[in-house]
């Protein structure tokens, strides 16, 4: 039998407190690499253990075989659903692991199969679920508890889960979990953002067409930064698109580093090859497009290249979480980013305050001007490291003194921060970038993020400032520019009102 982990423990305790109190759907979130599979394992078990039929779906097929090897060392007999497996193998057992896109196929369109009905459904990979086809096979059980897990408790469009569930339990974090060693930490460079004010978002990301035009120019910039940081590293790499993952790992091939592309294209006999020769360590870079954000388990892993944007925080935390999973004589997982996420997104291990309710999954905390100064990351314009909570960085010991020159940015290719300036000028710095992220998303001309700034402090941005990257706005700045808004109508109103009255 599994022995659990006390946070593992702790989140089966919640799961049965909940339960108890006539939750019927929780939803329960631990962080990539964790053991959310060990846990609803040993839930299912129980379920057995008191007479009960369990279910547990996953979206992808190596989530299945993740989870039936987890059953099996919990002694937990099962069948398995899924596409190529047996179709009659555990077909009467009391617990199964199944595809959803299978079980959709064979129950749902089909109707080639009965199940008879579950008392306990996991759904893995909640976040996934929210989709009207998928709930049309949930809805088969509609008298069956519902447990989801889940990383990411957000859907790609940023929108919330409570649709399907009906209490978040959150028993551990990211950064609960590097300080207790159960994950590793992860060391942040980041490199040049490509321009996508002219890529349009669709379904809460960029286009994947435009956002490819728009990233390939990066590739000689991935493969030089990963020779210089990360050679020696068992790799794997996120690409905007199949050409773009293709052409990544041939510019690695043309280096002499052992690489191999797969996407989801790619014939499933060839697939788990490549993946069997990437975790004995024959291939070291894998470069994909999405395919392995979900089920790839190689704690191994220890460097993380982000070669493609997102507006998704859900994609780029499981992009992330790859590299976190502990191993013999491994201290961190490296973090390459080459699309600027890290700046958009945070780092892994921030808090965060995920809710069911209304529209948004991740509750906006307001910080205080104190707050954000200590939580601000900083780039080192000596070795191009993000860090956080300090004024040295922590790769090559560089200082950030409180006054100074502007710092110049490596190769053209950094992502300059303001941390070379006082706290007066970074918070201007920081409100600029974000006017003119507002002005992106509204497409406005960039004069009017410098028109918006003379407003707040008086006088024009410097020069110097030409170049500063946009920023996803605060609430406090969006406020801010709706204020303003509100103040030039109710003005213009008036003018109106007065020139009628004369």
């Amino acid at each position: 039998m599994t022995v659990l982990r006390p946070y593992q423990q702790r989140a089966l305790e919640l799961l049965e407190a909940a339960i108890a109190a006539g939750r019927r759907a929780p939803l329960l979130v631990l962080p990539t690499g964790s053991g959310k599979t060990v846990v609803a394992c040993e839930l299912m078990r129980r379920a057995v253990e008191r007479g009960e039929r369990a279910l547990f779906l996953a979206p992808r097929r190596e989530l299945v075989t993740q989870a039936s090897r987890a059953l099996a060392a919990s002694g937990v007999g099962h069948g398995v659903i899924l596409a190529g497996a047996d179709a009659q193998a555990g077909l009467y057992a009391s617990v199964h692991v199944g595809s959803i896109d299978t079980l959709l196929a064979r129950m749902v369109r089909r109707h080639r199969l009965a199940l008879a009905d579950p008392h306990l459904v996991v759904v893995d990979e909640a976040h996934l679920s929210i989709t009207r086809v998928r709930q049309r096979l949930l809805a088969l059980w509609p008298g069956a508890l519902r447990v989801g897990l889940s990383a990411t408790p957000v859907r790609k469009d940023g929108r919330a889960l409570g649709l399907l569930y009906d209490q978040l339990i959150e028993p551990a974090t990211v950064a609960g979990l590097t300080e207790q060693k159960y994950l590793v930490p992860a060391r942040y460079f980041s490199v040049s953002e490509p321009d996508m004010s002219r890529v349009r978002v669709v379904a809460g990301d960029y286009h994947q067409g435009e956002a490819e035009r728009a990233v390939l120019p990066l590739v000689g910039n991935v493969v030089g930064t990963w020779l210089e940081r990360g050679a020696g590293r068992r790799t794997v790499v996120f690409a905007t698109s199949i050409k773009h993952s293709a052409a990544l790992c041939e510019k690695f091939l043309r280096c002499g580093v052992a690489a191999e592309h797969v996407d989801a294209t790619t014939p499933q006999e060839l697939r788990d090859e490549t993946f069997r020769r990437f975790s004995s360590g024959q291939t070291q870079v894998l470069t994909n497009c999405f395919l392995a954000s979900y089920g790839f388990d190689l704690p191994e892993l220890s460097c993380v290249i982000l070669a493609r944007p997102t507006r998704s925080l859900m994609l780029y935390l499981q992009m992330l979480g790859r590299g976190l999973r502990p191993a013999d004589g491994k201290r961190d997982c490296l973090v390459l980013d080459h699309s600027g996420a890290v700046h958009c997104h945070g780092f892994a291990h921030e808090e965060r305050l995920w809710t069911l309710e209304g529209e948004r999954a991740l509750v906006e905390h307001e910080k205080s001007r104190a707050e954000h100064g200590a939580a601000e990351a900083l780039t080192c314009p000596e070795c191009a490291c993000v860090f956080a909570g300090a004024r040295q960085c922590p790769e090559c010991g560089y200082y950030f003194a409180p006054r100074g020159v502007e710092v110049r940015t490596l190769d053209g290719q950094l992502v300059e921060i303001g941390a070379h300036l006082d706290k007066a000028e970074q918070d201007r710095l920081a409100f600029f970038a974000q006017v003119l992220g507002f002005a992106a998303e509204r497409r406005y001309k960039p004069g009017w993020a410098a028109y918006k700034f003379k407003e707040r402090f008086g006088d024009w941005p410097p020069r110097s400032w030409s170049s500063t990257p946009a920023a996803e706005p605060n609430l406090e700045t969006r406020r801010w520019i709706k204020s303003r808004t509100i103040a030039w109508l109710k003005a213009r109103d008036n003018k109106r009102v007065e020139g009628v009255a004369s």
